[in-house]
């Protein structure tokens, strides 16, 4: 009797690029967008342990799965806030770049193989933006501070200021974000494991004694925590870049009338951030 034929490993995992799935994300807008995903992410635990309570089960066995689950939850959160980024820097690119020939965009570090790939996608947003990582609030108010620089300037305020960097009313917030791109890297890495370095890295920016050779073991409520403050953040964050953007479009419009219809951009830009926002003297509408 012949046995089973071995199984080629290489093609079966490989195949796993095949199964993919509509993106339902609503309109273009990423804030939206982000809400969607960080409310999937909580749902999903509320979904799972609300099954499980109607079934018997261990409290150890319970705790350690739910444990897991809510670690790799933690890793989508954060990672949907840098998803969040990558597309407003991809709507600001993609509305200021055609508008203006300065340095601005030297910041990007885009290699001509990566620009070539994203060649079909007819976007200078995403030619630009989408094959860096925006996990570093250094980087982050790099690229930022270049392309929403004035007409005429140098640089324009720092999102997430470092230190005592301005503006001063953002500071704590950044600080916490740092904390949380640390976070994230520890999971992607090293599963949560605080290795030595990573005990020394998060107690440096969270100003607390971390110990490391533990693992991260978040709850709910932490969860919940995190899910609240990047929701603000978002939502802070998405004003004033929107607010920024829309006063840049007004000062290149007042260069040169002849660059766009200003109530045509001020509806794309207000249905972009879902928010009113005016452009050369015309009020969007979303």
């Amino acid at each position: 009797m012949a046995g089973r034929p071995p199984l080629d490993l290489n093609q079966k995992v490989r195949a796993l690029l095949q199964h993919t799935c509509p993106v339902d994300l609503g309109i273009d807008s990423p804030i939206l967008n982000f809400d969607i995903r960080v409310d999937s992410a909580l749902n999903l635990i509320r979904y799972v342990d609300a099954h499980i309570q109607r079934q018997a089960y261990y409290q150890t066995v319970y705790d350690r799965h739910m444990t897991l689950l809510n670690l790799q939850m933690l890793g989508s959160l954060i990672e949907a806030f840098e998803r969040f980024l990558k597309e407003v820097a991809i709507v600001c690119v993609d509305f200021v770049a055609p508008n203006v020939f300065d340095d601005r965009f030297e910041a990007f570090t885009v290699k001509a193989g990566d620009l070539a790939r994203q060649f079909d996608s007819g976007s200078i947003g995403r030619a630009m933006c989408e094959s860096d990582t925006w996990l570093n609030n250094r980087e982050i108010n790099e690229r930022f501070q270049k392309f929403l620089k004035p007409h005429f300037g140098k640089v324009w305020e720092k999102l997430f200021p470092i230190g005592r960097e301005q503006p001063a009313g953002e500071r704590e917030r950044a600080k916490t974000l740092s904390i949380l791109w640390q976070v994230r890297h520890n999971i992607t890495h090293n599963s949560g494991y605080l290795t030595d370095a990573d005990a020394k890295k998060i107690t440096i920016l969270a100003k607390t004694s971390i110990e490391g050779g533990n693992s991260l073991c978040p709850t709910l409520y932490d969860l919940r925590y995190v899910k609240q403050f990047l929701v603000e953040t978002a939502k802070h964050t998405n004003k004033r870049i929107a607010t920024r953007l829309a006063k840049l479009l007004t000062e290149l419009h007042d260069d040169d009338k002849s660059l766009f219809d200003v109530q045509e951009i001020a509806n794309q830009v207000s249905q972009k951030f879902q928010q009113p926002l005016v452009v050369g003297g015309a009020t969007g509408e979303i």
